[in-house]
């Protein structure tokens, strides 16, 4: 197999999977992004801030911001302050009573069927998997450092 072959698969294997999710976003009345927000905040019970969201999502910041300028104007999130040392305007979201009962009707669903779809495969699949990605960012991140 020619190695345009095999990146071109793995892009449209990629690209399916984004598409499978934003296709739950829309069955959930969501965007993409409010979406993702929703699902990184209610991984834990702890508030977390737009900088937490950024890191663990390797999400762009205006992306992030602007999807949680939108759940807090429809009051599903509030932003409290929080003073952190050598930022100008940290705040931590935290998920009202209407955002969590929301979280747990899109979120929530949505980490159950992934563990039934990771679950189905086999923990040498998994292992394998993991491996493999790991790798192949790892080479791609240094190639692309080449640039």
């Amino acid at each position: 197999m020619e190695i345009r072959d095999v990146i071109f698969r793995i892009e449209q294997e990629r690209k399916e999977q984004n598409a499978i999710y934003h296709a739950a976003a829309a069955k959930f009345g969501l965007t993409d992004s409010a979406l993702w927000a929703f699902y990184c905040i209610s991984k834990s019970d702890e508030d977390q801030t737009q900088q937490d969201l950024c890191r663990r999502g390797c999400y762009a910041k205006q992306t992030i911001n602007t999807a949680i300028a939108g759940l807090a104007k429809d009051g599903l999130v509030e932003l409290i302050p929080v003073p952190v040392p050598g930022t100008r305007n940290c705040k931590k979201i935290h998920l009202t009573p209407n955002g969590r009962a929301l979280a747990d009707r899109t979120a929530r669903p949505l980490k159950a069927a992934e563990e039934q779809a990771y679950g189905r495969l086999s923990e040498a699949e998994l292992s394998a998997y993991l491996q493999t990605l790991g790798k192949l960012n790892e080479y791609l991140r240094e190639e692309t450092e080449k640039l």
